[in-house]
């Protein structure tokens, strides 16, 4: 999720979903990357931004202060904020039984863990995915809540992940699909331990790859 904060007090909130990205237009984008754009904004500086959307998943909403305060009530922390720390993923966790990675997921809990990251840092954790989410240990959760926060500023620093059609603000695919250790990756070794990594869609519909030799 993009929040735009506007002069008028209104916000923008973007969910880019699986292939939406925001470009910065100083003239320098070539037609190839203008070419999904289904919406463009004027900024004040005379530059555009693009919103770019291949299969056109996403959603861009225009929210008045009164209409982003009910919006914004119904969604949970981001990871990357402070008080993101173990104990508050133990209050997440301690009354669910769902499995750990539709938790982590589930955006009224935690915002911007997406499919990837949430599949890298339970590898990461070495939590099965599957695992119920009330089922696991103190120290458990304390890896998994470093595990996030890790793997989230590893993806931040590498301007994103680009498996298909993501490109950062200035049209340049993201740096960090190199370093997937678990994401598309099934039927290839576990780069920890060596056994064949294993795929499934059992789980919440998406895709997730783990190993079930040091994930558990």
């Amino acid at each position: 999720l993009v929040v735009l904060d506007l002069s008028t007090g209104d916000r923008i909130a973007v969910q880019p979903r699986f292939t939406g990205a925001l470009l910065i237009d100083s003239g320098q984008l070539a037609e190839s990357q203008r070419r999904y754009s289904t919406l463009a904004f004027l900024l004040s500086d005379g530059r555009k931004l693009h919103y770019r959307d291949v299969r056109r998943l996403g959603t861009v909403s225009l929210m008045s202060p009164v209409r982003w305060e009910e919006y914004s009530g119904a969604l949970g922390i981001e990871p990357l904020d402070p008080t993101f720390d173990s104990a508050y993923l133990s209050g997440l966790v301690r009354g669910s039984r769902q499995a750990i990675k539709k938790l982590i997921m589930d955006q009224r809990q935690l915002v911007g863990v997406g499919n990837i990251y949430a599949n890298e840092a339970l590898w990461d954790a070495r939590i099965d995915p599957s695992k119920a989410a009330n089922s696991l240990k103190p120290a458990e959760i304390a890896t998994l809540r470093d595990a996030i926060v890790e793997v989230l500023n590893r993806a931040v620093e590498a301007r994103g992940t680009s498996i298909r059609d993501y490109v950062d603000s200035t049209g340049e695919r993201g740096g960090f699909g190199p370093r997937l250790s678990a994401y598309g990756r099934d039927g290839l070794p576990c780069e920890r331990c060596g056994a064949k990594l294993i795929g499934t869609h059992a789980i919440d519909g998406r895709a997730t790859v783990f190993c079930a030799r040091c994930q558990s």
